[in-house]
């Protein structure tokens, strides 16, 4: 059936701060509860409307939920294509440790959104789940996989990497990166349990450590592709 975003042309007539009030407040509801908890009594509560403008600005909760997925995922995508373009002249592991910074940087001042996006993953409890997980692994394998090819065309990578599967391993360490720091920012661990950021760096060295043994073109394959 696809995802369903049915907000009406009068929620988008809204001045704007009423807009973001209505969408602040679906957000978090759906981010503190599952889907099938999250009252909407609760969010017109907080949004300061009646229940029944809600309906008139999105005629069902699948509706005002699928609006707010599709905000989230435009917001991930103004993330990676600014970090796409402010990091276009540098070589490929400093522009994957900025898309790893931008990740923590996102679910740090959208930790609403970041929260409704797991729970999605990993309870499955919310409309089209199926649609909304292929469509986000599609966007960021897309993305990655650019930068993939990217850095082959400029003598970076290794000119025998698979771009696809490269994209794949890629992806997965940087999703599973991004979700292992979720938590913190969520505060679910105290503030006691949160690295530093001289930690976290310490760590994206690690990882691109790890991948340029095994990605990057070393100086004796340079070699032997110039011979």
């Amino acid at each position: 059936m696809g995802i369903q975003t049915t907000a009406t042309k009068m929620f988008l007539k809204l001045d704007e701060e009423k807009r973001e009030r209505v969408l602040s407040a679906a957000v978090n509801e759906f981010a503190d509860k599952n889907y099938n908890n999250a009252g909407m009594n609760v969010v017109v509560k907080t949004a300061g409307i009646s229940k029944g403008a809600l309906f008139k600005y999105f005629r069902s909760k699948a509706g005002l939920f699928g609006f707010v997925y599709k905000m989230a995922l435009g917001r991930v995508k103004d993330y990676l294509r600014q970090v796409r373009d402010e990091s276009e002249a540098e070589d490929f592991f400093i522009r994957l440790e900025k898309v790893m910074l931008a990740g923590l940087d996102f679910i740090h001042v959208h930790s609403g959104l970041a929260a409704i996006y797991y729970r999605i993953v990993f309870t499955g409890d919310s409309p089209c789940k199926r649609e909304i997980v292929e469509e986000v692994h599609r966007e960021s394998l897309s993305f990655i996989k650019s930068l993939i090819q990217n850095g082959i065309e400029r003598g970076e990578l290794r000119s025998d990497l698979d771009p696809e599967l490269a994209a794949f391993m890629v992806e997965a360490v940087v999703d599973r990166f991004v979700h292992a720091h979720h938590a913190q920012f969520r505060g679910q661990l105290g503030s006691e349990n949160r690295l530093s950021h001289m930690e976290i760096n310490r760590e994206i060295e690690g990882i691109m450590k790890m991948m340029k043994s095994g990605m990057a073109l070393s100086r004796g394959s340079e070699d032997q592709v110039k011979k």
